[in-house]
């Protein structure tokens, strides 16, 4: 009995310093001690990458030199030339192509103008050239037979009295060899009639060609 009797002793004595020990250190409040300082590990440049500026440096004293804005990446520096570039050359052909929709509307407005002369032109001449309705070509070829057996000089005085424009209509339906004997007895009666002469000559250009009797 004695020999079991001691064991049981020392552990009771063991049990009791332990939680001695624990409330004291409760009560005086106990803090762990720090860890001791971590040697960061150095930034090892690999072998394959040459020109490393930070190789060798720990990642504490990289915040301390380099701020995040100061960071080069030559990669990006490219991009962003490349950008510039690009975007310049579109300024230069956005200046390019404005240029050249101004010359497009000058040349529009030029055509457009030229356009408009022409068509004035083409009323105007429209407007001096004798035509021979549907309606009037039977009539206008009878007097032009009645006059082509006519003498020159009598047919000449009936062209004096006559409206103009009737007389370049039946003109046209006469042979060239008649108009010009009526113009010649025509133009040898007085200064008027020469006169006439002349403006039936003119006129008589501005009449469309046809079938002469």
């Amino acid at each position: 009995m004695k020999s079991i009797a001691i064991p049981l002793v020392g552990s009771l004595i063991g049990a009791l310093l332990y939680l001695a020990v624990t409330a004291a250190l409760i009560l005086k409040g106990y803090k762990p001690p720090a860890p001791p300082p971590s040697k960061a590990s150095k930034v090892v440049e690999s072998e394959g990458v040459s020109g490393a500026p930070h190789a060798g440096k720990t990642a504490d004293e990289l915040n301390g030199e380099t701020q995040s804005w100061n960071y080069y990446n030559p990669d990006i520096e490219l991009l962003i030339t490349y950008l510039k570039q690009t975007s310049n050359s579109f300024r230069i052909r956005q200046k390019d192509l404005d240029e050249l929709g101004q010359r497009l509307a000058a040349e529009r407005a030029e055509l457009a103008s030229v356009t408009q002369s022409v068509a004035r032109l083409r009323d105007d001449i429209d407007k001096q050239v004798i035509r021979i309705q549907e309606d009037e070509a039977i009539n206008v070829k009878r007097l032009a037979k009645t006059y082509a057996g006519m003498e020159p000089s009598s047919v000449a005085k009936v062209f004096a009295e006559l409206d103009e424009k009737l007389v370049v209509k039946v003109m046209s339906q006469m042979k060239d060899d008649q108009n010009a004997s009526i113009l010649d007895a025509l133009a040898k009666t007085n200064a008027q009639g020469a006169k006439l002469a002349a403006s039936l000559s003119d006129k008589l250009r501005l009449v469309p060609t046809g079938k002469k009797s």
